[in-house]
């Protein structure tokens, strides 16, 4: 199937040619960007680069320090077909794995940058690829610290450029209410839900035997928000989950990752105007 800008995989484009290896910023060369119409003095481009952020910080005794940057890596990559059908040619960026944690800060592993650093650094990634003539940056983000998405806000309201810099913010209602019972109740760290998508996209780093043991905890951090915590500890979130990951399936979370992946196109697709205006 093909549309006015070439095949829907990009393959008949120049952006398809430059990611023929695959769609990853980080494995092109400069070159083949350049040869996709990125440069010093760039023309219009269809190109959507994709951040995946996360963070580095405890995930129970089951989940690596990286769950989230699992996640957001996952949620990145099954929203590249839908993202091709609008026309537009997605890019993965090297995901972000450093950025503000201080609900987790007090558990051994995990670290956490200031939220001004954050902010600048989201900032200055933004303004780097508009210069080069990239259409939108998309920040698909799977850490829910509220000084970290408090971060990507202000970074998407920092950027004085013309490119659009889009988060779907999980945390809205119309996202959250896809992502089932236990994201919706807050419960939701570590928990099912998280648990669930590791075990599809990267199941060799779940530690299995302690999964299954692990008792469900039903505190919810949204509503420990709400009423002013500010560390797990204080949620009653001490051994760093949430939810009931004993109750994860690798079905759910192959599941999950379909419902992130249409959040983003959707979120893309109502920002760009399915494509026409980018």
């Amino acid at each position: 199937m093909s549309t006015a800008f070439g095949s829907l995989d990009g393959s008949t484009s120049r952006t398809g040619r430059a990611f023929r290896h695959g769609p990853s910023w980080g494995n092109a060369t400069w070159t083949d960007l350049a040869g996709a119409g990125l440069g010093r003095r760039p023309g219009k481009t269809r190109l959507v680069a994709l951040l995946p952020a996360g963070a580095v910080e405890a995930h129970g005794p089951h989940l690596p320090l990286v769950t989230d940057v699992v996640i957001a890596a996952t949620a990145a990559e099954a929203a590249l077909p839908g993202l091709r059908e609008l026309g537009l040619h997605p890019a993965l960026l090297p995901p972000l794995p450093y950025t503000a944690a201080p609900f987790a800060a007090g558990f051994p592993g995990t670290i956490s940058l200031r939220p001004a650093t954050v902010t600048a650094l989201l900032t200055d990634v933004a303004a780097s690829l508009e210069r080069q003539g990239v259409a939108a940056l998309v920040v698909v983000n799977a850490h829910l610290d509220p000084a970290h998405l408090a971060s990507i806000r202000d970074a998407a309201r920092a950027h004085g450029g013309a490119m659009p810099v889009i988060h779907p913010d999980l945390t809205e209602r119309r996202w959250a209410l896809r992502l089932g019972d236990e994201f919706r109740s807050g419960a939701c760290h570590a928990g099912r839900y998280e648990t669930s998508v590791v075990m599809a996209a990267a199941p060799e780093l779940v530690r299995e035997e302690v999964r299954r043991g692990l008792p469900a905890n039903p505190a919810s951090l949204s509503r420990a928000i709400r009423s002013g915590k500010a560390t797990f500890e204080e949620a009653g979130v001490g051994e760093a989950y949430c939810g009931d990951p004993a109750a994860a399936t690798r079905e759910e979370g192959e599941r999950t990752v379909e419902a992130l992946g249409r959040i983003v196109v959707e979120a893309v697709a109502e920002r760009l105007g399915r494509g026409e205006d980018c």
